[in-house]
């Protein structure tokens, strides 16, 4: 068996820098929507076409449901998708234009429409943005990731690669955005992002390659794993479970924050482009770390770096609850935060593939997508939920869109939203990050599938 093990590491495929950065590139592409979507939708909805923030929540929150349908159908889709490029890879170029013309849609109420119509449309073009094309683009993308390469120091390499440069295209994406928004208007805006984000899914799909189970010819076998069997064997991964709604919460934490971002600057700091500050102050600690993190994971392991990353953001949190309208002691907040962040984000996502190979090794049933569609249904439910308790948090405090001012319990409410709140989730994320101790298993995990595939 030793023997069987050396000579199959020697096999093991690592991944070339050109392919780590084009991996980061496709989540780029989707992360101009997310970031978009994620810090001025809710505004856009609420202050621009004039809905009630409670209907936009409560809007979200049913979205999120049939999105977690969804993710099941996609999921099972790429298990049993066959083609020359593989199971996941493929999708990213079948999805890419219709990512950037539902990014469009969303941004573009028809203003001629009445109250009700505008709620209709609202629905209609967010589950066909939210619930369908991203799902059909990023559930695979991030599924691609355990088909690249078996190696666990390459995948953390490439989280990390993928989470600075996806931080760096949200800090550009909230800078440019808060300083074009009264003169641009959001058709044009969204028009240049959906294209950006079509681009960018392309050149990922053409920078990439599945090498897990290729054959010398470069294309890929697939093994078709029946929905009857993978399902069982999906309930007996006890990671699984624990990953899921680490992703819910991680993301309910995110999104509340980010989406409480446009209220906050512009009701309580009273100006919309100190957003550019808050965006910096946050992501570039994060993008400090994550350039850190190839070499940290390799010293301290994956688990111990997210304990201590989910701390550092609860204490972050903390600091911007008890700053109120203070920008210097808010920024100072965000910068702590932004540090926790880092390890928190990368770390995720890497041990997602983990957790693949820990299913493949416990029940011998290996369901890339199926996995995937269950750790994404998390985070999209983590999405929705994140979306809806920042509306229903100002919808509390009494906010209304359209007033020049905002009464005291509306501005309390979003500092509550932007600050404490955000520092309980992160204690529920560092409760759930003691108990994944995934850690413990990789070397054998990843030694008994090397063997398994050598004799294969």
């Amino acid at each position: 068996m030793e023997a069987i093990y050396e000579q199959s590491q020697d096999k093991k495929v690592r991944l070339s820098t050109t392919e780590k950065l084009s991996y980061g590139i496709g989540d780029c592409g989707a992360n101009v929507i997310v970031a978009l979507a994620s810090s001025f939708l809710t505004g856009y909805y609420t202050d621009t076409v004039g809905v009630a923030a409670a209907a936009i929540g409560t809007m979200m929150l049913l979205c999120r449901v049939f999105d977690g349908i969804t993710d099941l159908i996609m999921g099972a889709i790429v298990d049993k998708t066959k083609s020359k490029y593989g199971k996941a890879r493929p999708w990213l170029l079948w999805t890419a234009p219709l990512m950037g013309i539902s990014l469009f849609l969303i941004f573009n109420v028809p203003a001629s429409l009445g109250a009700t119509g505008k709620l209709i449309y609202i629905y209609l073009t967010y589950i066909f943005q939210n619930c369908i094309i991203y799902t059909a683009n990023n559930l695979p993308y991030n599924a691609l990731l355990s088909r690249m390469t078996l190696d666990v120091q390459d995948r953390a390499q490439t989280a990390s690669i993928r989470f600075v440069m996806t931080q760096v295209t949200s800090l550009i994406t909230n800078v440019i955005t808060a300083n074009l928004i009264a003169s641009v208007g959001w058709r044009s805006i969204s028009a240049i992002y959906g294209t950006v984000a079509c681009v960018m899914c392309v050149l990922c799909f053409l920078g990439v390659r599945e090498h897990v189970d290729a054959e010398d010819d470069g294309t890929v076998k697939v093994e078709r794993v029946p929905l009857s069997k993978a399902l069982p064997a999906l309930f007996k991964n006890k990671y699984f479970f624990i990953q899921a709604l680490m992703f819910m919460f991680l993301y309910i934490n995110v999104v509340t924050t980010g989406s409480m971002t446009y209220y906050f600057c512009n009701s309580v700091l009273g100006n919309i482009a100190f957003l550019s500050w808050t965006s910096v102050a946050g992501t570039v600690p994060a993008m400090i770390v994550n350039l850190m993190m190839p070499g940290l994971v390799a010293k301290f392991g994956k688990r111990k770096l997210m304990i201590t990353g989910a701390t550092i953001m609860a204490i972050g949190s903390c600091i911007i609850g008890a700053a109120g309208s203070n920008l210097p002691l808010v920024v100072l907040g965000l910068i702590v935060k932004g540090f926790g962040t880092g390890p928190i984000m990368s770390g995720i996502f890497a041990t997602t593939a983990d957790v693949v190979d820990y299913g493949e090794w416990k029940t011998g049933v290996r369901s890339e997508g199926l996995v995937n569609s269950c750790t994404s249904f998390g985070m999209k439910v983590g999405i929705g939920l994140g979306s809806a308790i920042c509306t229903w948090i100002i919808a509390i405090g009494g906010y209304v869109g359209t007033a020049e001012v905002q009464t005291e319990a509306a501005l309390a409410s979003i500092r509550f939203g932007y600050g404490y709140f955000g520092a309980i989730l992160s204690l529920v994320v560092l409760a759930l990050c003691i108990i994944m101790n995934i850690d413990k298993h990789i070397d054998q995990i990843q030694r008994d599938l090397e063997a398994k595939r050598s004799m294969a």
